[in-house]
C-alpha cells in the first residue's frame, strides 16, 4: 500500500469512529423574531433583574444571537428549555480577548433556564438605552448588517473534520505507532512524508452556522496545544459564520467576520452539562 493510501485509511477510520449531533441552521429575513425566540442580532430577552451586559470598558454590548432551547432536543448535552444568548463587544475585534479567549471580557454567555413572559420589549429596550455606548461608528464595531430569524435544519450526525486538532491528533498517533516516526504535527508529517490530502472534503457546504458538530476554522483550531486555556472545551457550544445573500436575491452581506471568517464558541461537556457557561471560548478567525 503507497503512503498516500495509507494515510487515506487511516484518515477515513478516524472521520468514522468520530460523530457528534449537530443543529446546523440558515438565517431567514421575516422580520425581527420576538424577545423570546431564535435570533441572530437584535433584542434579547433579559430577566426584570437582570441589567443590560457590559464589557470589561463598562461600555454596552450587543447581542450576537440568541437561541430558544426547545429546539435543541436533537442535542443531547445541550439544554431544552430556556434561552441561550451570546453578546459581543463593540470594538475593532468585535470582543475577542486574545490573550485569554476564555475571559468575559469583551463577550458574554448567558443562560435563563426559565424566561419571565411578563417582560416586555420596552423594558429591555430602556436597559440597552442606560448602557453607555463606545465613540465611533458602530457599523466597523460589528459583524452583523441586520437582525435574522433562525431556521433550524433538522438534527443530524457531523464526522469530524481535520480542522478539528483531535483529528490530527489521532491520525499522527497512529502513523506513528505504524511507521516507528515520533511526529509531533503536521507539520512534522508533511515535511518529511511530502504526503497530501488525506482526509476527506466534508460534505457540508457553508455557511457553517450550526450548534454541536464539529467547528470550521480558517485558519486553526485555538484549542491546539498542551496547556493553553482553552484545555478541555470540547464541545461546539455556537458557530456563526460569514453570510451573504445570493446573486439572484441582489447580493449584500449578512455576517461578515473580517475578511470573510468564522466565529466559534467552545465548552467542555461536564460544564454544559451543568448549565454553567461561566467558562466559554469566544474565538473568531479570517482568512
Amino acid at each position: 500500500m503507497s503512503g498516500l493510501a495509507l494515510a487515506r485509511q487511516i484518515a477515513g477510520e478516524i472521520v468514522e469512529r468520530n460523530a457528534e449531533p449537530v443543529l446546523r441552521f440558515t438565517l431567514t429575513r421575516d422580520g425581527e423574531p420576538g424577545i423570546f425566540e431564535s435570533k441572530v442580532g437584535g433584542t434579547p430577552y433579559l430577566p426584570r433583574d437582570t441589567a443590560w451586559p457590559l464589557d470589561s470598558r463598562g461600555m454596552g454590548m450587543e447581542l450576537l444571537a440568541q437561541v430558544d432551547c426547545s429546539a435543541l432536543e436533537g442535542l443531547p448535552d445541550f439544554p431544552h428549555r430556556g434561552l441561550l444568548q451570546f453578546f459581543f463587544g463593540l470594538d475593532d475585534v468585535f470582543g475577542m480577548e486574545f490573550d485569554d479567549p476564555t475571559a468575559q471580557k469583551g463577550f458574554r454567555v448567558l443562560y435563563h433556564e426559565t424566561a419571565d413572559p411578563g417582560v416586555t420589549e420596552a423594558e429591555v429596550l430602556a436597559k440597552k438605552a442606560e448602557a453607555p455606548r463606545p465613540e465611533g461608528d458602530a457599523r466597523y464595531y460589528t459583524p452583523l448588517f441586520g437582525v435574522y430569524g433562525v431556521r433550524f435544519a433538522p438534527a443530524a450526525v457531523q464526522h469530524i473534520n481535520s480542522q478539528d486538532f483531535r483529528a490530527w491528533k489521532q491520525f499522527l498517533a497512529r502513523w506513528n505507532e505504524l511507521h516507528g516516526t515520533d511526529f509531533k504535527s503536521q507539520w512534522d508529517y508533511y515535511r518529511a512524508t511530502k504526503i497530501d490530502g488525506e482526509f476527506p472534503a466534508p460534505p457540508e457546504k457553508a455557511p457553517y452556522h450550526q450548534l454541536g458538530g464539529y467547528p470550521y476554522f480558517t485558519q486553526e483550531d485555538p484549542r491546539a496545544g498542551d496547556g493553553n486555556e482553552t484545555a478541555g472545551l470540547d464541545v461546539l457550544l455556537f458557530q456563526l459564520d460569514s453570510d451573504m445573500l445570493p446573486k439572484e436575491q441582489g447580493g449584500g452581506d449578512l455576517v461578515l467576520w473580517g475578511d470573510c471568517g468564522v466565529c466559534n464558541f467552545f465548552i467542555s461537556r461536564e460544564a454544559l452539562r451543568r448549565r454553567d457557561f461561566s467558562r466559554v471560548c469566544y474565538n473568531w478567525d479570517c482568512c
